[in-house]
């Protein structure tokens, strides 16, 4: 049920709103109210919270390859049951389905692939980073309440490739860095990389001269390596291009990069543009 929540609640910020995830015994977490978009809840941190509901011990010794994840409906601040299932877990891999539920309807369902590392024969790299302006050399992008969504004022970014939305770009290209403004003292993890991945704007909305909606229908990405050392306060650097667009649905393809270069996650989006 959709309810007024608690101040506290209200206001958390992205490593609370974890915490609280994982600390909740049951399948019922709380989505914060500052984190919208339009009519929805960011869908960066929905797929954060399905994600973090994964108990610890199904990937024990194996690592995330790749989500799935389908947005059903928009999600609304309040009470959000995540149930967790196991589908099968084999020699080599573990596939786990994450739905999440409000008042009893689906809004979210995610596949998450886990597999251990073996030997192979096969080893081709991802590109490195394209050259970009380094993010101090850039200004910051600005939150501005009740014109930028609300989650964005969690983020800090740093445009560097294209133009940011409704700005009639004419590149298919938008990218830049980014960092969460929450203090990180551990590793990025993966509800971290998921935010930050999903943090940006559809490209396809650069192109427009004119405020419009925009929604991302599905989302696949395809994970390449764990940074050790580097937190979520560190920078990150992102580019997305867009592959192909009409009929009001756009495909983009992103990759985020650590400081040094080097690919941790590429990003395939199906958006809804209502223009």
């Amino acid at each position: 049920m959709i309810q007024s929540l608690p101040i506290e609640i209200k206001n958390m910020n992205f490593n609370r709103i974890m915490d609280q995830v994982r600390q909740t015994t049951d399948t019922t977490v709380i989505v914060p109210e500052n984190w919208g978009q339009g009519r929805a809840t960011f869908g960066g941190l929905v797929a954060a919270m399905m994600y973090e509901k994964i108990p610890t011990s199904i990937s024990q010794d194996r690592v995330i390859r790749s989500i799935m994840l389908s947005f059903v409906a928009p999600v609304a601040p309040g009470e959000m049951d995540v149930i967790v299932t196991v589908l099968r877990s084999g020699k080599s891999a573990t596939q786990v389905q994450i739905s999440a539920y409000q008042n009893d309807a689906p809004c979210a369902v995610m596949l998450a692939s886990f597999g251990g590392a073996r030997e192979s024969t096969i080893k081709i790299d991802y590109n490195d980073a394209p050259a970009t302006k380094a993010p101090e050399s850039v200004a910051e992008f600005p939150f501005i309440p009740k014109v930028t969504p609300d989650f964005t004022q969690h983020f800090d970014y740093r445009f560097t490739e294209g133009t940011m939305p409704f700005m009639g770009s004419t590149q298919n290209t938008m990218g830049g860095w980014i960092k969460l403004k929450d203090p990180c003292n551990q590793p990025i993890n993966v509800p971290q990389i998921l935010a930050l991945l999903d943090a940006w704007p559809p490209a396809t909305l650069s192109l427009l001269k004119a405020p419009a909606a925009g929604s991302s229908l599905t989302w696949s990405m395809s994970f390449i390596d764990s940074p050790q050392t580097a937190s979520a306060n560190h920078w990150w650097q992102y580019e997305a291009k867009i592959k192909q667009a009409q009929d009001g649905y756009s495909h983009i393809d992103a990759t985020m990069w650590d400081e040094n270069g080097k690919a941790i996650v590429m990003s395939h989006q199906t958006v809804s543009v209502f223009a």
